[in-house]
């Protein structure tokens, strides 16, 4: 399976509590914080980390 990186699109939602949350679904990376600033914050430590252990495991993949 390939995907575009124009397909990948990323959601912040405003929750009943006042605080965001924000979703990638495509990626199956979700975050959130209480406010927008921080929920977008947090999505990108969130994304770094999931794409560092892809990188990881698809290294692991190509040495073996």
């Amino acid at each position: 399976m390939s995907v575009k990186i124009k397909d990948i699109k990323t959601k912040m939602i405003k929750e009943d509590d006042g605080s965001y949350s924000v979703t990638c679904s495509a990626l199956g990376v979700y975050s959130s914080g209480k406010t927008k600033q921080s929920a977008k914050k947090n999505f990108l430590a969130a994304l770094e980390l999931h794409l560092s252990v892809l990188r990881e495991k698809a290294t692991e993949v190509i040495t073996v």
